[in-house]
């Protein structure tokens, strides 16, 4: 997998002086800086609103947080750690969920170290 970086729209972040990148398509993928293969993906609920402007009865719940901030992001980083996000994996994904002001571990990485 490429490297990510800022051409990508890949932006950085430093949590407990350790670098991350990430960055936001409908979902937020971050990836420790030198692990470029290990994955963690935020899954907030985030659904594209104009996909249901003329089907108001079929709408999902609300998503929260309505933009997605460099503070929500480092929050869930710090939350993923003490999830068992393990940032010297040399390939995984691990899948984290935000509803309800709760974050709960929806898929945990287990791939060789390096």
């Amino acid at each position: 997998m490429a490297k990510p970086n800022k051409k990508r729209g890949f932006r950085a972040i430093t949590i407990n002086d350790k670098l991350f990148n990430w960055c936001f398509q409908g979902i937020i993928d971050v990836r420790p800086d030198n692990q470029k293969n290990n994955q963690l993906l935020i899954d907030f609920g985030y659904y594209e609103v104009f996909d249901y402007v003329n089907d108001l009865e079929n709408r999902p719940p609300p998503f929260e947080p309505n933009i997605v901030t460099p503070k929500f992001v480092s929050q869930s980083i710090e939350m993923a750690l003490k999830l068992g996000w393990d940032t010297e994996l040399k390939t995984g994904k691990t899948i984290i969920e935000y509803r309800n002001k709760k974050y709960t571990l929806m898929k945990k990485a287990q791939q060789q170290h390096l």
